[in-house]
């Protein structure tokens, strides 16, 4: 048995690295795009599902029922909607303040947790203040949208919502948009609390106002509150408890109650965003714009553009626009064989009046891979996905000028020139 050489041990070093390469490649591969797909999924499910909506508690009906609801969940006390915006759930309330931060509205483990109300307050919202609480996703899901009222435009734009409880229907105004600290105990108050505590307490909600509507008549919301609160007690001193239906129409039309939203910041750790405004009831029919139905559902999680639908030609041809660089790898072989070879000639016969083939299909190849990359990050920042989906957009045109731009540089590098042989190449530019 003959002695085995170095090179031959040196060769299956070689293959059982790239083995073990082609393996780790293969698994990292995989897991990021089952990381990626777990991403998407998790983004996804942050929205009101299909599904689900149609369990939504129709807000015309005078004392909208949630057994439909129920059988989801029983914790399930309330439907809250805020206009022109993905804030669209039900709202749950669980044995404590952590229960529903890791769970969905159907009792299942989930990072996007559900939209839940403080345990401190009644599930029936007759408490004077109520805190809502949910998570912020990137993506706009839950309360993510909460971050967009930082924007002027985005914060008068949609301060209106409604709020369909097991009792009634109330109409929300938002007047605030707050950043606070999450130990902040001044401002997470929650619960019944008398009237005279809300001049100073809303005097320090504007302190840490990022945003705040300047028709906010304090004074005048602390005297609405004061009626609620009176008409409340009274109503359940002669009910035994609190008829939603019995209170006086004075009372009913002007009496208030405070509610808020919050989620976290991304920028802080303990950092709290919030929207702060008024609850009151009721008693018109909702116009036909604002009913409570079904809205299309986000079919996809990713995505930074604000547009008010994601184009899938867009999507198709960022696709094509990739997929053309690829036969750019069946070139770098001819590439680097033919600069080899005209090297040596050139070295051989000193300097040559020629152009330089492999430098001229470079840039070109180069410039077809730019126009690619740019198409991607130009459809990541234009478009989406957690909008509705449409066939084109505003954008398109812009995105088939690139395809065909990068088709053409495909058709100039690759089509003519692969078809010819490396000898001829070198011919053609001796």
């Amino acid at each position: 048995m003959g002695k085995i050489s170095l090179a031959t041990i040196a060769g299956i070093g070689t293959k059982v690295v790239s083995a073990v390469s082609i393996v780790l490649a293969s698994t990292m591969i995989a897991y990021s795009g089952f990381a990626l797909y777990d991403t998407v999924y998790t983004d996804r499910t942050a929205f009101t599902s299909s599904d689900l909506s149609q369990y939504r508690p129709t807000a015309t009906e005078e004392e909208p029922t949630f057994e439909e609801m129920m059988t989801i969940n029983s914790d399930t006390c309330a439907w809250v909607t805020m206009l022109g915006t993905h804030i669209d759930y039900p709202i749950v309330q669980g044995k404590d303040d952590v229960e529903y931060a890791n769970k969905d509205i159907y009792g299942k483990s989930s990072l996007t947790g559900s939209i839940y109300l403080t345990t401190v307050n009644s599930n029936e919202f007759t408490d004077s203040f109520n805190l809502i609480y949910g998570h912020h996703m990137d993506n706009g899901g839950m309360f993510g949208d909460i971050e967009k009222y930082e924007n002027d435009r985005y914060f008068y734009g949609h301060q209106d919502g409604i709020l369909v409880t097991t009792r009634g229907i109330y109409d929300i105004h938002i007047f605030g948009r707050l950043s606070a600290d999450a130990y902040d105990s001044k401002v997470y108050q929650a619960g019944d609390r008398p009237s005279s505590d809300f001049p100073n307490y809303l005097y320090y909600l504007k302190s840490l106002a990022v945003q705040w509507d300047p028709k906010t008549d304090i004074d005048g919301i602390t005297a609405n509150i004061q009626k609620y609160i009176t008409a409340r007690d009274r109503n359940i001193a002669e009910n035994g408890k609190f008829v939603f239906n019995k209170m006086p129409d004075e009372v009913v039309k002007n009496g208030m109650q405070l509610i808020a939203f919050s989620t976290c910041a991304d920028a802080t750790t303990n950092g709290r965003q919030l929207l702060v405004g008024t609850m009151k009831f009721r008693t018109e029919p909702l116009p036909e714009e604002y009913l409570i139905g079904d809205r299309p559902i986000p079919l996809a999680a990713w995505g930074h553009g604000e547009a008010e639908h994601w184009s899938l030609l867009n999507a198709i041809c960022v696709i094509m626009s990739l997929a053309v660089t690829f036969p750019g790898k069946a070139i770098r072989k001819k590439y680097r064989y033919v600069t080899a070879d005209l090297k040596a000639r050139r070295a051989g016969k000193g300097k040559l009046d020629i152009k330089d083939f492999s430098d001229i299909k470079l840039v070109s190849f180069l410039g077809q891979a730019l126009l690619s990359v740019f198409a991607l990050f130009w459809f990541i920042w234009t478009q989406n996905p957690a909008k509705p989906m449409v066939i084109v957009d505003r954008w398109t045109l812009g995105m088939i000028a690139v395809y065909v731009a990068v088709w053409v540089i495909d058709v100039y590098v690759i089509k003519n020139y692969k078809k010819k042989k490396p000898d001829q190449i070198i011919e053609q530019a001796l």
